[in-house]
């Protein structure tokens, strides 16, 4: 039967009821409330009633038309919705039982009406229709066929409006990371503003290479490409120190010398001592894992690290661990990001725990007639009861000339002690009897800190290349004596420098022709023996020559998927890590 709308002389007119209530929306009209026979139950808002083959009351409220029209007029009518998004239909909130719920004018704020963003106009034929909402800008998708597509948000960014026009620049010659020049320089000054230039980072596909000071930026192999160098020297401060704690938490481009200055006012320290701690920040410190001859007893970035902060790849800040020495909640991130060179995250500020720093601290230097008679000795010292606070065994070249003298050309071992006076003189007396059981004289030096410096600072003069070998400590002797004697096969020299106590050989290469063929030389039978062989430091000529990271072996799978998960657009430093990663 045909049914019209009504409109009463009472209610302004009936609202429908919301699925699930309970009462209608009005009352019925009185002349059939005054009949109990016509009391029926209100049928759900959503469905109509159908003849059954004998006359029945009409509903209550007018039947809704089975598509309702959308009600806008002027330049917006006969318009839809973007894909995905609600219509300005009435919306449930679930708190207006009793009253006027909400219209169209009150949803339409809720909607865009136009993309958030314009883009240049295409450069080649592209599909009509938007492939995403109108919410935002849809990526421009190439021709059937083309390899790829082109990159999101045409044109240069304006990186001067996200960290101010006077912390942006074009990159310059100086600026260069292993010979790579960035397009643009930037020096953002808090978080905040590296969130921004990250983001607009990745939304342009623009490579990043985050640096504090530069100065060990030719620890692994050179960028892929390199569009932004972000420099983080201006998040320099030390954010807490918690000395009866003993944990820091400190930015990531405060140095190594600045934060050592806050921590010696509580006679503390961080016991980590790579080259140039002046330059050194903690970002290259954590992203190179750094280390120095201390590793031997304080151990290395790993070690040390309890928390850390990091933005991603879509400008969030990530954080993990925290700021208490006893932390084991959720997966262990912050060793994620050591080593790893940035490119997986941008290192923003970083936790500690710190040490007591020693009373006083004493060499002890032993010439011996080889590299391998000195890796032996040093083996016999770490495990005495000298309890050594580091221990170096050096090859011939003259690292330690002038502190002993030995009937050898220039091998030693080195041995770093601390503590206060008695706990030295007792160790001292410890090394010496180990050096006469061998028929060598032990020398007593009382600048150790400047000793540990120097040797930190290996190579002191320039050199075409370091290698740096990782072995088993038994086979520290061997592996020293093996490089040394392919270097002179290939005409050059070698010098070289090993932790005894965990197996880390440098070795310096003079000539940088020799480089290639020397790697090619040792490193099949290091990596059989279950070490390796890694290019350091080098011209950026001689890491064109040679891979710099040598065989990454059966744990690339699983570094793929980090980097893919951590970083799918590849923003970060690409081609810096292992394999290209």
């Amino acid at each position: 039967m045909s049914q019209a709308r009504l409109r009463r002389g009472r209610a302004a007119g009936a609202q429908l009821l919301h699925a699930g209530r309970r009462r209608a929306a009005h009352a019925r009209a009185r002349d059939r409330a005054d009949h109990r026979g016509g009391r029926r139950a209100t049928p759900p808002a959503h469905r109509q009633r159908l003849p059954r083959r004998r006359r029945q009351h009409p509903p209550d409220p007018a039947l809704r038309r089975a598509r309702s029209g959308r009600g806008d007029t002027g330049a917006r009518c006969g318009a839809g919705d973007p894909g995905g998004l609600r219509g300005a239909r009435r919306q449930s909130h679930r708190r207006a039982r009793d009253r006027r719920r909400e219209d169209r004018r009150d949803a339409a704020p809720l909607r865009s009406r136009r993309p958030a963003r314009h883009d240049e106009a295409a450069r080649r034929l592209r599909p009509r229709g938007a492939r995403q909402s109108a919410q935002d800008l849809s990526r421009r998708q190439g021709l059937r066929g083309d390899a790829r597509a082109p990159p999101a948000g045409g044109g240069v960014t304006d990186w001067g409006a996200l960290v101010g026009p006077a912390w942006a620049a074009p990159g310059r010659a100086d600026d260069a990371v292993d010979g790579v020049v960035p397009t643009s320089v930037v020096r953002p000054a808090g978080i905040e503003q590296l969130q921004a230039v990250v983001r607009a980072a990745a939304g342009d596909r623009r490579a990043l290479v985050p640096s504090g000071r530069g100065a060990h930026l030719d620890v692994g192999a050179p960028p892929a490409r390199l569009d932004v160098l972000v420099r983080l020297d201006r998040l320099a401060r030390v954010v807490d120190h918690q000395a009866a704690d003993m944990t820091v938490t400190v930015e990531t481009g405060c140095s190594l010398a600045c934060l050592a200055s806050t921590l010696a006012a509580a006679g503390q320290w961080l016991p980590l001592d790579p080259p140039r701690p002046e330059e050194t920040t903690v970002g290259g410190l954590i992203a190179a894992d750094l280390s120095g001859p201390l590793r031997a007893s304080q151990g290395t970035v790993r070690d040390l690290l309890i928390g850390l902060r990091v933005v991603g790849a879509d400008g969030a800040v990530v954080r993990g661990g925290g700021r208490v020495v006893k932390n084991v909640a959720g997966y262990d991130l912050p060793k994620l990001h050591v080593g790893a060179l940035g490119t997986v995250g941008v290192i923003v500020e970083a936790t500690f725990k710190v040490r007591p720093r020693p009373a006083a601290e004493e060499a002890v230097v032993v010439a011996c007639r080889s590299a391998r008679d000195a890796a032996d000795l040093a083996l016999a010292v770490r495990d005495s009861d000298a309890a050594p606070l580091w221990l170096e065994v050096t090859g011939a070249g003259g690292l330690v000339d002038g502190l002993a003298d030995g009937p050898g050309e220039g091998a030693a071992v080195v041995v770093g002690l601390g503590g206060i006076a008695e706990e030295i003189a007792e160790a001292r007396a410890c090394v010496q009897r180990i050096a006469e059981s061998g028929r060598l004289r032990a020398v007593a030096v009382s600048g150790g800190a400047a000793l540990r410096a120097r040797l930190a600072a290996f190579p002191i003069e320039p050199a075409a290349a370091v290698l740096k070998a990782a072995t088993l400590p038994a086979e520290v002797g061997d592996v020293m004596e093996r490089i040394a004697a392919a270097a002179r096969e290939r005409g050059t020299a070698a010098r070289c420098l090993a932790h005894a106590s965990s197996g880390v050989i440098r070795a310096a290469i003079t000539e940088p022709a020799a480089v290639a063929p020397l790697v090619h030389a040792l490193r099949p039978t290091l990596e059989r023996a279950g070490g390796s062989l890694t290019i350091e430091r080098a011209a950026p000529a001689v890491k064109r020559s040679v891979e710099v990271w040598g065989n990454p072996g059966p744990g690339l799978a699983l570094m793929r998927s980090v980097k893919a998960a951590f970083d799918p657009s590849g923003v970060f430093a690409p081609g810096r890590y292992v394999a290209g990663l």
